[in-house]
């Protein structure tokens, strides 16, 4: 489900440094940022049926990365194809003492090397995008319980909202889009991790076959991302 409720403008000469500042962001999103206490640090490699396309990198961390407020941050790596030498997408995000996704920077290695920018206030949502060419961004209206996430990133299933099952609202980092859906506990499962069977916490987000399933062990670590009918993200438990 599209949201189309979002104005759009145009500025330039606002430089990626500047933004970071105003939006209480390190000028540098890297995964080793930050002196919180480390509450996961995981990699994970993703498949598109059984060929791997990709890996991420990630550390969950207390505090904001711009120390503004009590909370979380997770910063990722994310290589597509899992190979690359240099990350697709370097990010952080910040979260409340809630586990509600505050502000966020994506920077891409693809083309124009554009950086993201994404602060969720209490009234709005503003999504600006920075290229060396200008910048552009769109606001849109607030809610009550976001989920954001990147089409690059496994990391932000890692700490999902409080407040258990219920309907929250999936905001895309990078577009502004928004979805509306129903979060399932479907308590300890068995599955398959490294071809091995194991019990894990199940959690279905969404329906049909957009639906995507989440695996946490008993630490409330995410371990496993299943979306759809052929993608899989599996943490590596290799040394």
């Amino acid at each position: 489900m599209r949201n189309r409720n979002a104005t759009r403008f145009r500025c330039r000469h606002v430089s990626p440094p500047l933004l970071a500042i105003a939006l209480g962001l390190p000028l540098l999103a890297d995964p080793v940022f930050g002196q919180g206490r480390i509450l996961d640090r995981a990699i994970f490699f993703i498949k598109r049926g059984s060929e791997v396309v990709g890996r991420e990198e990630f550390v969950l961390r207390t505090g904001r990365a711009s120390g503004q407020g009590d909370g979380f941050t997770i910063s990722a790596r994310a290589y597509y194809p899992a190979d690359r030498s240099t990350p697709i997408m370097v990010s952080t995000i910040q979260f409340g003492p809630d586990s509600l996704p505050t502000a966020a920077r994506l920077d891409l290695d693809i083309e124009d090397r554009p950086s993201v920018f994404v602060s969720l206030e209490l009234r709005r949502i503003t999504v600006r995008t920075v290229t060396p060419s200008g910048e552009s961004a769109r606001q849109f209206p607030a809610v009550d319980r976001a989920l954001l996430l990147d089409e690059f990133l496994i990391s932000p299933y890692a700490l999902l909202p409080s407040g258990g099952e219920g309907s929250l609202t999936t905001v895309d980092a990078r577009s502004g889009d928004r979805e509306v859906l129903d979060l399932v506990n479907l308590g300890m499962e068995v599955t398959t991790v490294q071809d091995a069977s194991v019990s894990l916490q199940h959690l279905i987000l969404g329906t049909g076959n957009s639906a995507r399933h989440l695996w946490y062990d008993d630490l409330g670590r995410l371990i496993k991302v299943s979306i759809g009918s052929d993608l899989t993200a599996t943490r590596s438990f290799n040394p």
